[in-house]
């Protein structure tokens, strides 16, 4: 009887231990390799490297379009372009795509949007203008850590 325990509990210990670390290699340590640059590579389908290229494009029209309403002195188009970057444009993100991508990236990618809704939070707030000016600069930080750290290499489909 106390060696069915003790198996028991051996696989329960294995199988915690298995969902550890799938958890770990999901949600922390992503696809990736080292780059041929220095940078972290992170490996993703064409698909799926073609989805976080445009969501990085997204965010630097964003710029543009903030950046010109706000000199053009028009606030609501101004927040309009920051909020559609903002978090709500994270909830269609695709899990498996999600998972192949580093802790670090995807913290970078969050707090990215999340600045984004504060820069529309100010924008509609009256701030002054260079108030908005340093969160967007202190936003577009992520971006260049980002570009500095991880690379996207085309991989084979």
């Amino acid at each position: 009887m106390q060696r069915r325990v003790g198996v028991c509990w051996g696989l329960l210990a294995l199988a915690v231990a298995v969902l550890l670390g799938g958890a770990l290699k999901f949600l922390v340590l992503g696809q990736t390799a080292p780059g041929d640059d220095g940078r972290t590579a992170v490996l993703l389908t064409p698909g799926e490297r073609q989805s976080v290229l445009a969501e990085m494009r997204q965010l630097l029209e964003a710029v543009q379009g903030v950046l010109a309403a706000l000199a053009e002195g028009d606030r609501e188009r101004a927040a309009a372009a920051a909020e559609a970057v903002g978090m709500q444009a994270t909830s269609t993100m695709d899990g498996v795509l999600m998972g192949k991508l580093p802790l670090p990236f995807k913290k970078m990618g969050f707090a990215t949007h999340g600045g984004f809704d504060e820069i529309a939070g100010l924008i509609r707030s009256g701030a002054p203008v260079e108030r908005i000016q340093a969160r967007l600069a202190q936003t577009m930080e992520n971006c260049v850590a980002c570009h500095a750290t991880y690379q996207l290499p085309v991989q084979a489909p």
